[in-house]
């Protein structure tokens, strides 16, 4: 599985801290990025996008979206051993996002791997990828962004 697309990356650029990100470290790194455990998630201009950037100079960033705005019957599928790992005591501490892949050209449709979503704990600022057992969840399931609203004055939401 090591092959499979986790996401598109972006170009990278050198990470600079903003006001509000939540800072976050992988209990293991993500498939592919071996060197990179600590990352900033921020909110895009459209509510429900976030960033996902490496702390380390050069590092990647990834474009994440909640997949329950796609799906409200998307369930994680997170076991006891992932629960041990991320110290989730309660459901509301699990913040759950997908990775999305752009297309590289106009009319390509944008994806996100729904088979394998990131789990964050935002009490703990833990994190982990998750590869759901669940067949019925796509590696590349479309996904339309105009379902994510877009803040009145193209900002990322503050609240």
């Amino acid at each position: 599985m090591a092959n499979e697309p986790q996401g598109t990356a972006t170009p990278t650029v050198d990470y600079t801290p903003a006001a509000g990100e939540l800072l976050i470290e992988f209990c293991r790194p993500l498939w592919g990025f071996a060197d990179h455990k600590h990352f900033g998630l921020r909110p895009a201009a459209r509510d429900g996008v976030w960033w996902l950037q490496s702390t380390d100079t050069g590092g990647p960033t990834f474009v994440l979206a909640d997949p329950f705005v796609v799906d409200q019957a998307y369930v994680v599928d997170l076991g006891e051993k992932e629960r041990a790992t991320l110290a989730i005591a309660a459901p509301d501490e699990a913040l759950t996002l997908v990775m999305l892949a752009l297309p590289v050209g106009k009319g390509g449709v944008v994806t996100g791997n729904f088979r394998a979503p990131l789990v964050i704990n935002i009490r703990t600022h833990t994190a982990l990828q998750v590869v759901s057992r669940d067949d019925s969840h796509e590696m590349q399931r479309a996904v339309n962004l105009a379902k994510y609203p877009l803040c009145d004055d193209g900002t990322a939401p503050t609240d």
